[in-house]
């Protein structure tokens, strides 16, 4: 197989590790590096080694973006925040013929590019998108658990912000945390009776893990409840959670409140949300309660939760991993550069727009995560996958 010419776009820490992590691969044969900044593309080529070289690109021009999709033959795209740029970088690699791959974490622009399928698919490309910890990781759990059951009714994808992941990551202000600010506001889309619809994000659910409990965790924006829909349309109910502290729900709402009424914008809100936590104003306030922090039993960090039938009787199944790659960049980087290289080996041989649950088969994938998986300690691809089972 010749080696192939791939387009990374973005050279913040997640497209960083995605570039880092492919340019080891002998699938690849050139690695280009595009930012808005040429310095910040050029350090990370340089991390990159023999194989990469560094090119400025601004993603709102799309005539600049079809030229330079053009000199390569698939594209890992890491620009966010995807509510703003997914779509338009989307719609340039359909016109340039190119093969594409993201990290797509927010909703609405997943559905609009889920809708863009029969133009892919008329252009001939596979377009691959969310495939980083969560959606990605919780995507292809989410499809582990549904092959455990004979009929799925509902998947509930998790990430849980009180468990350490690992590395350095610090909270600071980023286009990670306007997201955040995002998906915790206004209303977000959840799969209800087959269809997608608005609801109230910071719902609080009551989640019954098997084996470890029941536990209150609370709705937010994201990908998987959408991408679910279009890949399982048989699939009558979903939608995304993250578990946390009840201690710290009143700040989340506090902020969400802020936005939707219009005192605050997305940026304003996350660096109110960080300088908090710099500060430690109600960091400290959620410590002296530390017997509060957690209110039920400890989950994993990423997991997903599948309800329905197995031998005609009503079935949970959760699924999760025992360790992921230290730190969210690693998790959320090393994914997409994973799939990028299935893709180059032939595994994905259908066109159009899906998301990762639809394209790749959850074994090779954790297979392949698995020697990235080091954190809190390094665990073998055999042992990678916990599945509980509960009746209902």
């Amino acid at each position: 197989m010749t080696p192939k010419r791939i387009l990374a776009l973005g050279a913040g820490a997640m497209g960083n590790l995605a570039a880092q992590t492919a340019a080891s691969f002998p699938e690849v044969g050139s690695l280009t590096i595009a930012d808005l900044s040429l310095d910040a593309a050029q350090a990370v080529a340089s991390a990159c080694g023999g194989k990469a070289k560094a090119a400025h690109v601004d993603v709102t021009n799309h005539t600049e973006m079809v030229t330079l999709m053009r000199q390569a033959d698939l594209v890992m795209n890491c620009v966010g925040p995807f509510f703003r740029f997914g779509v338009p970088v989307l719609q340039a690699a359909i016109e340039a013929g190119i093969d594409y791959l993201d990290i797509c974490d927010d909703p609405e622009p997943t559905k609009a590019m889920h809708e863009l399928n029969n133009r892919a698919q008329e252009a001939n490309i596979t377009t691959i998108i969310g495939l980083g910890a969560s959606p990605g990781i919780t995507s292809m759990l989410a499809a582990r658990a549904r092959a455990e059951l004979d009929e799925t009714e509902e998947l509930v994808a998790a990430w849980n912000i009180e468990e350490d992941a690992g590395g350095e990551d610090k909270v600071a202000f980023s286009a990670a945390i306007v997201h955040w600010m995002q998906q915790c506001s206004g209303t977000i889309l959840e799969c209800e009776n087959g269809r997608l619809v608005e609801k109230k994000p910071l719902t609080e659910v009551s989640l019954e893990y098997p084996g470890r409990g029941t536990r209150t965790v609370y709705t937010v924006g994201h990908p998987e409840p959408v991408s679910f829909h279009y890949s399982f349309p048989d699939l009558q109910r979903s939608y995304c959670v993250m578990v946390m502290p009840g201690l710290w729900i009143k700040k989340f709402r506090e902020l969400a409140e802020q936005i939707d009424k219009g005192i605050m914008s997305l940026e304003e809100a996350g660096k109110t949300l960080v300088e908090g936590a710099a500060s430690g104003s109600w960091v400290d306030e959620i410590i002296e309660k530390v017997s509060g922090l957690f209110d039920g039993p400890r989950l994993p960090i990423f997991f997903a939760l599948a309800t329905g039938k197995k031998d005609g009787k009503p079935a949970r199944v959760a699924t999760s991993i025992r360790a992921i790659p230290p730190g969210m960049a690693r998790a959320t980087g090393i994914p997409l550069a994973l799939g990028t290289r299935l893709h180059l080996q032939g595994k994905v041989a259908a066109k159009g727009v899906m998301a990762p649950e639809k394209a790749f088969q959850p074994g090779e994938f954790f297979d392949m995560l698995a020697p990235y998986c080091t954190f809190p300690v390094p665990v073998d691809a055999s042992e990678l996958l916990e599945v509980a089972r509960g009746s209902i």
